[in-house]
């Protein structure tokens, strides 16, 4: 397929914000358009019967640069991602047939449901952010999903993307400050881009059910003092932590407190003093591809952690971490770890 795509310049926010309005009365769909932003891009082919949509690509959350606005004119047909649980996305909205690769990410999914995983390509080696410029230009890619650092100028910065017409999309739930509603954004938008909006509601609708459920056998009381977990990602010298957004969010819903929960970011490294100082009542160990047990070891043989009363009493649980930083499954990992830290709830 051949892209079309241009690039406007705004004069200002005022400018986009007017542009924006009337876009959306007129033409199509605007998702997040409060957000301001200095310059709009505008990809596909026109194609008859699509309603266009207008996103924002958040690249001034992580200092990225300015916020740019991309308008799609058609759904794009090469797209790829980076990492499991954003290809997740895809496969979940049925959508496998666009993409033209992915890759594992930094954390594999290691329950995937999708048997359509197997077909398609792993980009390059299929490890972690492992495909070149060469390698998307090579499938055509069109639209490209990953984390915000992903459009940093050490990998697919802006100029690149727009002179190689690829949308980028940063997802809403990969913020520091998400919540599960970011998750359904996410689906929101790629359904809205990708014309399957109505299978993206009633995933979503599935996803809300499954956390009622989860909060209705939990209680109030639960909600009221939950449990002080201590997720370990990775690290010896110290330990790669879970604090605030998606996987804070999800360790609330399930019952849990993160121990670091004071720290404002998503993720944090911590040392094995402070984690002795939060004493936490249960340690949560994600999986990245199978290798929980070898974690647990390392923690249990941990002479720092000897006295702290997860270790104590094991109460030592594992979840997917793909999924713990919000994707497809989140909404049932959140029933598997209450099910670990309240199993007579359930």
């Amino acid at each position: 397929m051949k892209r079309n795509f241009a690039v406007i310049m705004m004069a200002g926010a005022l400018g986009a914000s007017l542009a924006l309005t009337a876009f959306a009365e007129t033409e199509g769909t605007v998702i997040e358009s409060s957000v301001e932003a200095t310059e709009e891009v505008t990809f596909g082919t026109g194609e008859e019967g699509y309603t266009p949509v207008t996103i924002t690509v958040l690249l001034d959350r992580t200092g990225l640069g300015d916020n740019i606005q991309e308008t799609f004119t058609s759904a794009p047909e090469h797209v790829v991602v980076n990492g499991d649980q954003m290809a997740d996305y895809f496969f979940d909205l049925g959508l496998e047939d666009r993409m033209a690769g992915y890759t594992h990410g930094s954390c594999w999914s290691t329950v995937s449901q999708y048997p359509a995983r197997e077909q398609v390509k792993l980009m390059g080696d299929g490890s972690n952010r492992s495909f070149s410029k060469e390698d998307l230009l090579e499938v055509n890619c069109d639209f490209l999903m990953g984390w915000d650092s992903m459009f940093g100028d050490n990998w697919y910065n802006k100029d690149f993307c727009i002179e190689n017409g690829i949308a980028m999309y940063t997802p809403f739930c990969a913020s520091d400050a998400a919540v599960f509603e970011d998750i359904y954004k996410d689906y929101e938008t790629l359904g809205a881009i990708f014309g399957v909006e109505e299978l993206a509601a009633e995933k979503v609708e599935a996803m809300k059910e499954k956390l009622a459920s989860v909060k209705e056998a939990l209680g109030e009381e639960v909600y009221a003092d939950p449990i002080n977990v201590f997720v370990y990602d990775s690290g010896e010298d110290g330990a790669f932590t879970a604090c605030k957004g998606m996987p804070g969010d999800i360790l609330k819903i399930a019952g849990g407190l993160s121990s670091f929960d004071d720290i404002e970011k998503g993720w944090a490294t911590v040392s094995w003093e402070q984690i002795v100082e939060r004493n936490p009542e249960a340690i949560l160990i994600l999986d990245y591809n199978g290798e929980a047990a070898e974690k647990e070891e390392f923690l249990k043989g941990l002479e720092a952690l000897q006295n702290v009363d997860a270790i104590i009493n094991d109460r030592i649980y594992v979840a997917n971490c793909a999924d713990m930083q919000g994707s497809a499954g989140s909404a049932q990992l959140v029933e598997d770890i209450a099910k670990q830290l309240y199993p007579d709830k359930f």
